[in-house]
């Protein structure tokens, strides 16, 4: 009888020690399973904010490269005078994104829209020109045509005897048309920074009512409170420094959000703001919380299944962000940065190959025949032959509008030549979605590593001057740098 009340005893103790084992090992993973979800949350948030910071950098690139691409297409309007020029200029100009076009004389005379050329004088862009060495972007001011916030890209025009520099405005409210990830929609603010002066402009925002409008960062610091001892006069230096990019957690207006940074290289002074509310973005913190407590008994199990979890996850959402940087969304292709940071990694190891430039023969002709579905056709059915006729191991890329870029690896000039005799026939032949057939081309220049250049700059300006040289001679054809061709 002693014994067995000694061993309830014994039993009884057993199944309150067990219990208190399993409260704290509940209570102890309830904690760390919030901090590994914060932590999760966090690196999520990030890379969004990364990310988006690159597509406005991309924005601004695109920007320069649409006013420089129009210096060229005035370099070879020949014998025509200004008033002809520009109203070629209007003609072309994509009024979805940019609201202005026009050009500087080198006699100081402004040829553009009448209230655009009273902006650039009003905010001394004439004068700003007159002394520039090369291309730059304006700083924002407000349109006297319409009240709202523009901002001028001035491409410099050094070879011309007539033009010293041509101009493309744009409304920023028209940036969200370039720089918006639609799962992002009115989740994040996007903001241009002058760091000297603390001034900023809001491109994009969750309430439309304020986008466009300028503010001054010092006088809104009553809404931020600050993390981990980070603090306004951190952020300043950081920038003032020079640092290029970074990110930190602050709450804003009674909301956590996560603040992301980063230079534009070709605005000195200037940084994209991105702000990011982190409750927008995912409640996973309360959701592995709460079935942390419901699950409490299973919590071992739970806990590797958890992390499992976690980690497909992590590599999943890296693999779809990782293809918003890296893709041309059009062609699935390489976009320019991507096929670039490819190549340059090629190079560093020492890979000969041959880099060609391909460009659609008469693409601007095709696309105003037969529209702007059957241009996206052609240039979807050039990446699909690209793929097909290269080999496995070559870099293929989009370099933008209707230019392809390929390295061919381990390949000599004969072997380029043969790859490029299949990629002419095999596009020759296009389809169209009505089912009328059209006959395509292309013309190409090609360029040898290691040979004919040494870095991804020098093989592009030599394939680039290979192409030209083609389309000059009559297009359809492909031309190797250092080589005997066809």
């Amino acid at each position: 009888m002693k014994d067995r009340r000694k061993s309830k005893k014994k039993r009884r103790g057993m199944l309150v020690l067990y219990l208190v084992v399993c409260t704290a090992v509940i209570v102890i993973a309830y904690f760390h399973l919030t901090k590994i979800a914060k932590d999760y949350n966090t690196e999520h948030l990030e890379l969004i904010s990364g990310l988006y910071a690159e597509k406005m950098n991309e924005t601004i690139d695109y920007l320069q490269s649409y006013a420089k691409e129009n210096v060229k297409t005035v370099r070879n309007i020949e014998e025509r005078e200004p008033e002809e020029i520009l109203a070629r200029l209007e003609r072309d100009l994509d009024q979805t994104v940019f609201c202005d076009i026009g050009f500087f004389m080198k006699d100081g005379e402004i040829y553009g829209g009448a209230c655009a050329v009273a902006d650039l004088k009003k905010n001394g862009l004439d004068k700003q020109v007159k002394k520039a060495e090369e291309s730059f972007i304006s700083e924002p001011y407000q349109s006297s045509k319409n009240g709202g916030m523009v901002m001028t890209v001035v491409a410099m025009a050094p070879d011309d005897d007539r033009i010293d520099a041509l101009y493309v405005s744009v409304m920023i409210e028209n940036l969200k048309k370039l720089g918006i990830y639609e799962l992002l929609q009115g989740k994040v603010s996007v903001h241009l920074l002058k760091a000297d002066s603390e001034n900023y402009i809001t491109c994009i925002s969750g309430k439309e009512s304020t986008s466009g409008i300028w503010n001054n960062l010092l006088l809104q610091q009553k809404y931020f409170r600050y993390y981990n001892g980070y603090s306004y006069n951190d952020w300043m230096l950081d920038m003032r420094m020079g640092v290029k990019e970074g990110r930190f957690t602050a709450n804003v207006r009674g909301e956590d959000a996560t603040i992301s940074y980063r230079s534009i290289s070709s605005m000195p002074g200037w940084y994209i703001i991105v702000q990011l509310a982190n409750k927008k973005i995912s409640n996973i913190t309360q959701y592995f919380s709460a079935w942390g407590v419901v699950y409490g008994s299973i919590l071992m199990l739970f806990t590797i299944l958890y992390m499992l979890t976690i980690l497909l996850m992590e590599k999943k959402d890296k693999e779809i962000y990782k293809g918003l940087s890296d893709t041309d969304a059009l062609t699935g292709l390489f976009n320019r940065r991507a096929f670039q940071a490819a190549v340059d990694e090629t190079l560093l190891k020492r890979i000969a190959g041959v880099f060609i430039f391909i460009d659609v023969d008469n693409f601007k002709d095709y696309n105003d025949k037969y529209g702007h579905a059957n241009g996206d056709l052609c240039l979807k059915h050039f990446a699909a032959t690209m793929k097909k006729c290269f080999p496995k191991d070559s870099i293929l890329g989009r370099y933008g509008g209707d230019e392809f870029v390929v390295y061919i690896k381990n390949a000599v000039s004969d072997d380029a030549h043969r790859y490029m005799d299949e990629f002419q026939r095999e596009i020759s032949h296009l389809m169209m979605s009505g089912g009328e057939h059209v006959t395509v081309s292309a013309s190409a220049g090609g360029v040898a590593f290691i040979g004919e250049g040494e870095d991804f700059v020098s093989l592009c300006r030599s394939a680039d001057n290979m192409l030209y040289d083609v389309k000059r001679n009559g297009k359809g054809t492909f031309k190797i740098k250092g080589a005997k061709n066809m």
